[in-house]
């Protein structure tokens, strides 16, 4: 097939999935049609795939998009993602171009100026996916240096324990999904979400869940296992709202894909704690498969108050107990979580509640609350400085620590009392 245009795909994401897996399927249509994926310096086209999560994530954006118009200025650049819906006012004094939503490919074409060949999209999609399930070692150059690191002592960690004849549980799993993986064959179950979450901006970007088929997602299951996969990444930006757009639910999903009958392993990425606390009577006998290694449950706030601030419906101490019974029924089970530290309003016992929640989960990230445009938390009051906010952070990053240190510890004395 003739080259028509060489082009690359950059993301400013620190780690999101999602993210990630949307440059493969942006790379994989567009090399479909006879477009060549290069090097940054020599592509005719660059596509920013943007993340607008954080301030944080806004500025790096923005200062990647000033970067790149300032290095390569004869180049045409188009910009997606997040950022582009979330904050359209402030990308507009940086970029003057198309932009394009998440995820969505016919808008990459419109951005682009440029009309895919019909033929070539006919053939592509009766294709089974490929490259566009999986991720792409490529975009792992732009992660923070934490994820970069993991990624590299992966694999010297993996032959340690094959030479002590040790599986460091739930160390091992921690590792494995950390991140992103090449191993792992991506399955996208939704886009958008349900909630009402007064600090989120995700729902600007993407609005209102909108879910793929059942019956696509366990083709897709078999087409993995079939191009010789046994490791899955379940995705979407809130899996326990999937389904409730035509008359389904989380326990649906997870019950069709836990009666495959093949010796998989399986990455839940995100699940609101309202919909497994509302499902869990149920949901707790489907995520006691051993199958199943690592689920992300991002309570927020070990804070009942500021949980009901953040406009999210779930009392944290019943997912806390819910969480700890899961674990006894699948104690290799990777459970991690995200903190929002400085929410508006946050008082030091509300501080001390969220760090208290951090001893039932095996991993930990803290994020400072940062205002984002649209979202309700952005206009509250009683705003904390970034003072306080980032003094917070570090302070419950000592316990998280202290966390993690305990979990890698107590990984490898029981792999050694079990030898």
């Amino acid at each position: 097939m003739e080259v028509k245009k060489k082009f690359q795909v950059i993301s400013t994401t620190e780690g999101c999935a999602t993210n990630l897996l949307e440059n493969s399927s942006y790379r994989a249509e567009l090399e479909n049609s006879g477009w060549q994926s290069t090097k940054v310096e020599d592509a005719e086209v660059i596509i920013l795939n943007t993340c607008g999560h954080t301030q944080e994530r806004e500025d790096h954006t923005f200062k990647t998009l000033r970067s790149l118009k300032q290095k390569y200025p004869d180049k045409k650049l188009v910009v997606g993602g997040c950022l582009a819906k979330i904050n359209p006012k402030g990308l507009q004094e940086f970029y003057e171009g198309k932009t394009f939503s998440p995820g969505n490919i016919s808008e990459l074409w419109t951005s682009l100026d440029e009309v895919p060949n019909l033929i070539d999209m006919a053939q592509s999609e009766g294709a089974e996916p490929t490259n566009s399930n999986l991720f792409d070692s490529q975009d792992f150059q732009e992660l923070t240096w934490v994820h970069r690191f993991v990624i590299k002592i992966r694999p010297s960690f993996f032959k340690l324990e094959k030479k002590l004849n040790i599986s460091a549980q739930p160390l091992h799993n921690i590792l494995e999904t950390t991140v992103v993986n090449q191993d792992f064959f991506g399955v996208t179950v939704s886009q958008g979400c349900a909630g009402k979450c007064t600090f989120c901006a995700i729902k600007v970007a993407k609005g209102h869940v909108k879910s793929k088929p059942l019956e696509k997602i366990v083709n897709e299951f078999y087409t993995g296992i079939k191009l010789g996969h046994d490791k899955f990444w379940l995705l979407g930006d809130d899996i326990g709202c999937y389904g409730i757009d035509q008359g389904q639910t989380i326990v649906d999903l997870l019950g069709e894909i836990t009666r495959i009958d093949f010796p998989f392993k399986l990455v839940i990425n995100y699940l609101e704690p309202m919909f497994f606390t509302k499902h869990f009577s149920e949901l707790k006998s489907l995520l006691s498969d051993p199958r199943i290694i690592n689920i992300n449950i991002p309570i927020q706030s070990g804070s009942k108050k500021l949980v009901l601030e953040m406009g999210r419906e779930y009392d944290p101490h019943i997912v806390l107990r819910q969480l700890k019974e899961l674990k006894s029924l699948n104690p290799n089970l990777v459970i991690k979580n995200n903190i929002i530290v400085g929410f508006p309003g946050e008082t030091l016992s509300d501080l001390w509640d969220s760090i208290k929640s951090l001893f039932y989960f095996d991993a930990n990230l803290a994020i400072p609350f940062a205002k984002r445009p649209g979202t309700r938390a952005a206009k509250m009051d009683n705003q904390l400085s970034s003072f306080t906010k980032n003094a917070r952070t570090k302070f419950m990053n000592i316990f998280i620590l202290a966390r993690h240190s305990y979990v890698f510890v107590n990984s490898f004395t029981k792999a050694k009392s079990r030898k």
